[in-house]
């Protein structure tokens, strides 16, 4: 049953960030869809590509912290092999932004 709660979460989480955007005095709105297509990146390879894009113009190291953290919450919910996945994402595009640094 937890397996169901984090692919919930996430669409309710998009379609807020969604909403968001559209009124202009809430400035969450890329926020709540960054932390969606995190939760998301192990289910949709658009999310994973932007999760990427997200990492290489990320320079204070936010989105590997918080790709920690939702790699942290697949594992309290039981799916390891989504965790490893979503770990693996974020791994490979935190290195590839840093050879692009060099």
């Amino acid at each position: 049953m937890r397996k169901f709660i984090i692919p919930a979460i996430a669409s309710l989480t998009f379609i807020a960030g969604l909403v968001a955007l559209l009124v202009p005095f809430i400035p969450v709105g890329w926020l709540l869809i960054a932390l969606a297509s995190l939760l998301m990146a192990p289910y949709f390879k658009v999310m994973r590509k932007f999760i990427g894009w997200l990492a290489k113009k990320d320079t204070t190291g936010f989105v590997e912290k918080a790709g920690g953290k939702a790699s942290e919450l697949y594992e309290w919910a039981g799916d390891q092999k989504r965790a490893e996945k979503l770990e693996a994402i974020i791994e490979e595009n935190v290195q590839n932004s840093e050879k692009s640094k060099n």
